[in-house]
């Protein structure tokens, strides 16, 4: 069972995950400019303590705040980078390649989330074998995270799979089992989770790659609202629990819950809505409510070799730094998200 020490093999109640997104590279162009300006210098509250840089000195430091407050692993956003007009893109996946190389790996884990949201696709068949090849020689590690002896890996979206096979459930299927196959020539026997909204319509299509998958689970989502006004966060906290609802009542699978850390996406100019920060109060709150629900709803659980599962989230993010979703020691909110990460979760 997942520890924060490799050498450790106590069983945890709880599982702290938080996505990582390398995206934050020196040259130009680069995440931090945007019409040719540094929004740092507008958002000077998001400047990251421990490095604005998806650099080896960061990673180190990364694995070493978030192991001692609580988290257990770092779900890591890899892109496939063919066929993407973006410069650097293959830089986005550098994140899992400094976690590999870091001194520091044997404090937590990682796992890998497959992002196939646009422009990113997997189409080729071949091309697929040779990333399932991939992510898989990344399972091996011994810092990958497991549950119940089976590596974790999640497809960002079930409904991009589908319409990136032609709308073909077969064909999204026959993606799935392959991945299988490759890992279980590794001998491994993989735990997928199919990712899919807050409030996912549970059509025929979704209901079938449902049930060839292991368990569902969300990245984020955003409430409806005008983008006048920045929103209370308690309504982003508000709507994720619907969605855990949502999934424990009409579900069609075990979901796991996500706990979104903010959502303001002002520095990218993104025209959807923004919400306030939370203080420490808000923040301490929003991490007692899921561990409440986790505790409460059976479904909201990962399978393990246990009836109960795995209780276990997922927090976006580590270091959305653009985007709002912020868990990283920055200069506004300094180490405040994780010391209640460790308050709430710290002594299981």
């Amino acid at each position: 069972m997942p520890t924060n020490n490799r050498t450790e093999h106590r069983p945890k109640e709880f599982l702290v995950g938080v996505n990582y997104f390398a995206g934050w590279w020196r040259d130009l162009p680069n995440k931090y400019v945007v019409d040719g300006l540094d929004w740092r210098s507008t958002y000077p509250e998001r400047v990251a303590l421990l490095g604005c840089f998806n650099d080896q000195e960061t990673m180190d430091h990364e694995i070493v705040a978030a192991s001692e407050h609580a988290v257990d692993f770092f779900l890591m956003l890899w892109y496939p980078p063919e066929g993407v007009e973006e410069p650097y893109v293959e830089r986005l996946n550098y994140g899992i390649l400094q976690f590999l190389r870091s001194s520091e790996n044997h404090r937590m884990f990682f796992a890998v989330e497959f992002c196939n949201h646009p422009p990113f696709a997997i189409t080729d068949p071949i091309l697929w074998d040779h990333h399932c090849e991939e992510w898989v020689q990344w399972m091996l590690h011994p810092s990958y995270l497991r549950i119940g002896g089976k590596p974790v890996f999640k497809i960002h979206s079930l409904r991009y799979l589908l319409s990136q096979c032609s709308n073909s459930v077969e064909l999204a299927s026959r993606q799935i089992r392959r991945l299988r196959d490759i890992a279980r020539v590794n001998g491994l026997s993989l735990l997928i989770a199919g990712g899919v909204t807050a409030f996912e319509p549970y059509d025929n299509a979704i209901r079938t790659l449902a049930g060839t998958v292991d368990f569902l689970a969300s990245y984020m989502d955003v409430p409806k609202a005008d983008n006048s006004h920045d929103h209370p966060y308690e309504h982003l906290v508000d709507f994720a629990e619907l969605g855990w609802m949502h999934h424990e009542h009409e579900g069609v699978a075990p979901y796991m819950p996500y706990l979104p850390a903010g959502w303001n996406p002002k520095p990218w100019h993104d025209p959807r809505p923004s919400y306030i920060f939370p203080n420490d109060s808000q923040w301490t709150a929003a991490l007692r409510r899921i561990k409440m629900a986790l505790n409460r709803y059976p479904r909201l659980r990962v399978p393990n070799e246990t009836p109960q599962g795995q209780k276990m989230f997922n927090i976006y993010a580590w270091n959305e730094f653009g985007e709002g979703g912020i868990v990283a020691p920055t200069t506004g909110d300094r180490w405040m998200k994780l010391e209640a990460l460790r308050t709430v979760f710290g002594d299981d």
